[in-house]
């Protein structure tokens, strides 16, 4: 029988550009602070104002039987 873990993770992304690699978290604050650092409060605002956003995506993590 086949497990499947539903999960929601947060990255970053860019009109044009797409989820920025290496932003995946299971929070937004926790995906923010991967793109900018831990002063994320500091410097966000000037990334939103370029454009960045936060995007929610859906996982689902299939487990094979064994």
């Amino acid at each position: 029988m086949t497990r499947r873990i539903a999960k929601r993770m947060y990255a970053v992304s860019k009109k044009g550009v797409g989820i920025i690699s290496g932003t995946m978290a299971y929070s937004r604050r926790r995906a923010i602070e991967h793109f900018v650092g831990s002063s994320y409060m500091r410097e966000w605002g000037d990334f939103k104002r370029d454009g960045y956003r936060t995007v929610v995506a859906d996982i689902i993590l299939v487990e094979k039987p064994r």
